[in-house]
C-alpha cells in the first residue's frame, strides 16, 4: 500500500472508530458514516483479484472507502479512461466533498478520482446518457467493473436499476449496511429481496463489517 494512502486511511479509520463508539461528538450531517476497516481491506483484495480498472461509487462522504478503491487501482495500474477518471464518486454534501478532496490530495490520488456533486439520481442519469452517447459503449472500456452503493437507503432500488446498465457483464455491485445499523434492517431486507428477483444477477449477503451485498451481473 502507498504510504501516503496508508497514512490518510489510518487517520480516517481512527476518526470513524471514535464516531462509532460515540467517543467523538460530530454535528449531525458531518458524520463519516464510513465502512469498517475490515470492509475496506476486503474490497481492496476483491478489486485487485478482479483486476478492476473503473469504479463508480454512490456516496463519497469524506472519501474513506474511495481511498481503499484507489489503492487497489494503483496496484492494478489502472489506465486513465478516455473520458473522466478511473473512479467516479457521487456526493451531494458540499462540505463532505471539500473534506474528501483534501483527503485525496493528501493521499496523492486526486488524479484517479472525480467527485460529481449533486442528487444521485440526476447524476446517474447523466452518466448513463454519456455512456449511451458513446459509440459501441458495450464493447469498450466505458462500462464499470465495480459499483458501490452507500447512499440513502430509501432510493437503493432505483440506484441499483440505474447502475446495472453501466456495469460490465461479470462486474459487481456492492451495497453497504445490509446488516447494520439495525434500524435499516427492514428496508435492506426489502432491497435484498428485490435484487434477488432479478434473473440478470447473482447475489449474496456477506457478514463483513456492516454487511455487504455482493451482486454480479450475468448478462
Amino acid at each position: 500500500m502507498s504510504l501516503k494512502i496508508e497514512r490518510v486511511l489510518s487517520k480516517l479509520g481512527e476518526q470513524s472508530e471514535l464516531e462509532r463508539s460515540r467517543s467523538l461528538h460530530t454535528p449531525s450531517g458531518d458524520e463519516m458514516l464510513a465502512i469498517t476497516n475490515d470492509t475496506g481491506k476486503f474490497f481492496e483484495i476483491f478489486l485487485i483479484a478482479m483486476k478492476a480498472k473503473r469504479i463508480l461509487e454512490i456516496g463519497t462522504s469524506v472519501g474513506y472507502s474511495t481511498l481503499w478503491f484507489a489503492n487497489a487501482l494503483v496496484h492494478n495500474n489502472a489506465a486513465q479512461p478516455k473520458n473522466g477518471k478511473p473512479i467516479i464518486s457521487v456526493e451531494m454534501n458540499p462540505s463532505k466533498i471539500c473534506r474528501a478532496s483534501k483527503n485525496f490530495a493528501e493521499a496523492g490520488v486526486e488524479n484517479l478520482i472525480e467527485v460529481l456533486e449533486g442528487n444521485a439520481k440526476r447524476v446517474l442519469l447523466e452518466i448513463l446518457e454519456d455512456l449511451k452517447g458513446e459509440a459501441e459503449a458495450q464493447k469498450t472500456d466505458s462500462l464499470f467493473d465495480f459499483i458501490f452503493l452507500d447512499a440513502d437507503k430509501e432510493n437503493l432500488k432505483e440506484y441499483f436499476d440505474m447502475a446495472l446498465p453501466m456495469l460490465r457483464i461479470g462486474g459487481v455491485v456492492a451495497t453497504d449496511n445490509m446488516l447494520y445499523p439495525e434500524e435499516y434492517r427492514d428496508i435492506m431486507s426489502e432491497y435484498a429481496n428485490y435484487i434477488r428477483s432479478n434473473n440478470a444477477v447473482k447475489t449474496i449477503t456477506l457478514e463483513v463489517g456492516n454487511g455487504e451485498e455482493i451482486t454480479t451481473k450475468l448478462f
